[in-house]
């Protein structure tokens, strides 16, 4: 039996983008995130970027077809702020719905930006004042799913690239 494994790639200048499988709709019969799949299977990915409907993506085997764009919920990232008062959360984000300081404050956290969080002040390390903060935010994603073809082989690498249509 055929077994793939899948492994995402970008351009250089495409850092903002970032891509996952989607641990909530690849799964096995028991319930579990799968990370192989098997002749036949689609393989579902998100691929996260502040302009969702304008990314790609294709793959060295298999059919590439995109799903939809989706919004997400991200609760409780941990975002830390030790010399600047901006830290890069791990997904863009469209809007901070809540925030809680685990410790010390900077002050209000506000969106600056699809890939930067900002404290009011700013942290002095000397002074005793860098500070982590649990941030939970709406971002948003499109969602590809990679169906695969039979191999004479048991198993095999797919690599998948995605990038952003105009670059």
């Amino acid at each position: 039996m055929t077994k793939a494994t899948i492994s995402f790639v970008t351009q250089e200048t495409d850092s903002n983008i970032k891509i996952y499988l989607d641990e909530d709709r690849n799964l096995d019969s028991q319930g579990n995130a799968k990370s192989s799949f098997l002749f036949g299977d689609t393989a579902y990915f998100r691929v996260y970027s502040d302009k969702p409907d304008g990314i790609f993506a294709v793959s060295t085997d298999g059919t590439v077809a995109s799903m939809g764009t989706y919004t997400e919920d991200v609760s409780e990232e941990i975002v830390t702020f030790i010399t600047k008062n901006s830290a890069e959360p791990d997904k863009p984000v469209s809007s901070i719905s809540a925030y809680t300081w685990l410790g010390k404050s900077l002050g209000a956290l506000t969106r600056d930006g699809a890939y930067s969080i900002r404290c009011a002040d700013t942290p002095k390390p000397a002074e005793g004042q860098i500070a982590s903060a649990s941030v939970s935010y709406r971002t948003s994603y499109r969602l590809f799913g990679l169906t695969l073809g039979k191999k004479n082989r048991d198993t095999y690498p797919v690599t998948v690239y995605a990038g952003a249509a105009n670059g």
